[in-house]
């Protein structure tokens, strides 16, 4: 354990160095100086070759994991790169740092400031947080005026504070970008072809189709990239699923007691509660539980409580809900990890619909 711990150290101070570096060139910066004399000295204990200089770290860090000399397994894909040449840090680097920054919530501060808000707030302000979360899901880019409005539809100042930190401005910059067909967010050129964020997921699992710019001359405003990648995408696995399950006949509440769930599935002797997933990596997800005290899986000891797996990620990852099953360890052992088109059978198996 100690070890592992030196690894997942090693690994969080290269990846905040680089982007670091990455937003400032010039001098490395003291954490990727520090997490590069800390992987020269765990393949040293190894008896292996270290990389001396930044050039072959750099290059060391473009190969899959299992091929920089030190072990990962439990930690970090070992399929995956941490660097990508002319790209920066992978999805996997990405990810890795935002589960380790926050693993209660795995999304940033904003989200985390927002939930401690409306859940200490007495009454609770459950259809104020279901009104903005949605608003989030379904407003990836927005002209300024219309943030402004429905900050002020909130009537919580607040709110509209947390509200305005989950945006940042792209007027400048609108030229660049492209409209997703997807999501709706922003599509960046790299690579010589169109992406949606660093993985690139709506590209991905669907059609690009045409592809439109922005034509306005209005200040416009996107979801900053956490807030994107952790909150938006899993919200709009979140919303189909609501709106599908609704279709078949069942009554379903979104983000019930303020997000202590994803969805709310009434059947007629008791409540199913869904908790959609959207990782990388099912090595990832299982790592975001392991991190967890015991108490705070408590709530899914309920034997209504599942974890949802969107079906976009089993089709990319086959096996992915067995394999997060697989990693957990014993303290979240108990959690029931299930693919999103097995969620109708574990409702029928419960009882009738309400």
């Amino acid at each position: 354990m100690e070890k592992d711990q030196a690894v997942r150290d090693c690994l969080l101070n290269i990846i905040a160095g680089l982007e670091q570096w990455g937003n400032k060139l010039g001098e490395p910066p003291a954490l990727l100086r520090q997490g590069h004399m800390q992987i020269v000295r765990l393949l040293m204990l190894e008896g292996k070759e270290a990389p001396i200089d930044l050039p072959s770290l750099i290059q060391l860090l473009q190969k899959p994991a299992e091929e920089w000399g030190i072990s990962v397994a439990g930690i970090y894909p070992q399929e995956a790169p941490l660097l990508i040449p002319d790209l920066g840090l992978s999805p996997d680097a990405r990810e890795f740092k935002f589960m380790y920054d926050s693993p209660e919530e795995a999304q940033t501060q904003e989200i985390v400031e927002i939930l401690r808000y409306c859940r200490g707030t007495m009454p609770m302000l459950e259809e104020k947080y279901r009104k903005l979360r949605a608003f989030l899901i379904t407003n990836p880019v927005i002209p300024a005026y219309r943030l402004m409005e429905f900050g002020l539809e909130l009537k919580d100042t607040e709110l509209m504070k947390w509200l305005g930190r989950c945006f940042e401005e792209i007027t400048d910059d609108l030229e660049r970008y492209r409209i997703c067909p997807r999501c709706g967010w922003t599509l960046e050129f790299r690579n010589n072809h169109w992406q949606c964020g660093t993985e690139d997921l709506c590209g991905k699992i669907a059609s690009r189709g045409e592809i439109k710019k922005w034509e306005t001359p209005e200040p416009m405003h996107r979801l900053r990239y956490g807030i994107y990648r952790y909150t938006m995408l899993p919200g709009l696995a979140e919303l189909a699923a609501k709106d599908w399950l609704t279709k078949k006949g069942y009554k379903v509440t979104l983000f019930p007691q303020v997000d202590r769930f994803d969805l709310a599935v009434e059947l007629d002797t008791h409540i199913v509660y869904l908790d959609m997933k959207d990782f990388k990596h099912p090595l990832h997800l299982a790592n975001f539980f392991n991190k967890m005290q015991p108490h705070q899986l408590e709530k899914y000891r309920d034997p209504h409580v599942y974890i949802v797996i969107p079906q976009y990620r089993t089709k990319i990852y086959p096996g992915y809900s067995r394999l997060v099953t697989q990693a957990l360890m014993a303290h979240a052992s108990h959690l029931k990890v299930i693919n999103e088109q097995d969620v109708q059978k574990h409702l029928a198996g419960g009882a009738r619909k309400r």
